[in-house]
C-alpha cells in the first residue's frame, strides 16, 4: 500500500512558504486548473472560481488588499510567483436549505475537494503551494469587485517552485488505527 503512486504523491505534497524566485509556466497552473474542474461536487454545480494572479503588479496589489492588520503574518505569501483566490458562488437552496438541515456547507466542502485536486496536480509537476487561511476575505472580494455579487471567499493558494531549503521532512501524522473506525464509531 505505501508503494501505491497516489500514495507517493500525498506524501510528497508540503506546505511550502518559501518559494525561489522562478516564474510558474502558465502550463502548469493550467494543468492545475483542469484538475480542479474534474473535481466532484454536491448535485455537479462546481461552486468553485478559482482567480489567479501571477502578474507581478497585480498580485502585489491583490497581496496589499488582503494582507493588513490583524492579517499581516500572512504578507510573506506576497513573494510566492503566483496566489490563487479560491471563491464559492453561492447557491442559495444548497447554501441555505443543506447548510440548516444537516449543519454541512457543502459548498466549503466542494471548494476543499477542488483546492486540493489543484495542489496534488501541483505537488505532481514538482510546484510547492500552500493553502492560506489568514486574509482578509472581504477585503478579497472588494479587490476581486465580486462584493455584494454572491461569492464567498475561501482560501487563497500560493504557488510556486520551492526554494532549495524548503522541508522535505515527512511531518508525523497519526496512525491509521486513530483516525479510521471500521464498523464502529471512535471511543
Amino acid at each position: 500500500m505505501d508503494d501505491s503512486p497516489f500514495l507517493k504523491l500525498c506524501r510528497a505534497r508540503r506546505s511550502v512558504r518559501r518559494f525561489a524566485d522562478r516564474p510558474v509556466e502558465r502550463e502548469k497552473i493550467e494543468l492545475c486548473l483542469e484538475a480542479a474542474r474534474r473535481a466532484p461536487s454536491a448535485d455537479n454545480l462546481q461552486p468553485w472560481r478559482f482567480i489567479v494572479f501571477d502578474e507581478p503588479e497585480k498580485k502585489t496589489k491583490l497581496a496589499e488588499a488582503v494582507f493588513n492588520g490583524v492579517y499581516a503574518a500572512s504578507k510573506k505569501f506576497a513573494a510566492a510567483p503566483v496566489l490563487v483566490c479560491l471563491v464559492i458562488k453561492e447557491n442559495l437552496l444548497v447554501s441555505k436549505v443543506a447548510g440548516v438541515v444537516q449543519g454541512t456547507q457543502w459548498q466549503l466542502v466542494d471548494a476543499g475537494i477542488g483546492g486540493e485536486h489543484f495542489v496534488l496536480a501541483a505537488a505532481e509537476q514538482g510546484l510547492g503551494t500552500c493553502w492560506i487561511g489568514w486574509y482578509d476575505g472581504r477585503a478579497l472580494l472588494k479587490h476581486l469587485g465580486l462584493r455584494g455579487k454572491g461569492y464567498r471567499a475561501v482560501a487563497l493558494i500560493a504557488v510556486g517552485y520551492p526554494t532549495d531549503d524548503a522541508s522535505t521532512t515527512e511531518r508525523p501524522r497519526k496512525n491509521l488505527g486513530e483516525i479510521a473506525f471500521w464498523n464502529s464509531p471512535p471511543r
